[in-house]
């Protein structure tokens, strides 16, 4: 991969991780193919797991007016609490996690207008694990 093509992935990756997130081929676009190769190696997996976990556990603990955290929709956060672990432990286990689901969750924990840190989103947490989960095929079958 050469360095112009890193580079333009490094510039456009909030683009990059949209795209894939609404299922975009990686295979179409050499910086879509490296970019979800970036999201999906293990150490962007276990930084995922290990986040979600750290939000959990945030939202669980009493509010603290000074703090240096990100400020957590605690009841939102919370009332997703089971799929955000879920998701850690998809993210933490083998297999494959495939970009879109690596997109969805980096969007999810990363951007600031994501509705773990904003009440005024058109998505709820719960509704994001969900689709993440779903992009993950880790959603149990109901019968």
């Amino acid at each position: 991969m050469d360095t112009s093509t890193r580079l333009q992935v490094w510039r456009r990756r909030s683009r990059l991780d949209r795209a894939l997130a609404e299922g975009a081929d990686p295979v179409a676009d050499p910086t879509l193919a490296l970019r979800a190769r970036q999201l999906t190696r293990p150490s962007t997996r276990r930084a995922v797991a290990r986040t979600l976990r750290k939000l959990v556990a945030a939202a669980e603990e009493p509010n603290h007016p000074l703090t240096t955290r990100a400020p957590v929709q605690r009841e939102a956060v919370l009332a997703a609490r089971e799929e955000l672990i879920d998701i850690a432990h998809v993210f933490s286990g083998p297999g494959d996690i495939p970009p879109q689901a690596a997109a969805l969750a980096v969007l999810m924990i990363w951007d600031s207008a994501s509705p773990l840190y904003s009440a005024h989103t058109d998505s709820s947490v719960l509704d994001c694990a969900y689709d993440i989960l779903e992009a993950a095929g880790a959603l149990p079958a109901f019968t």
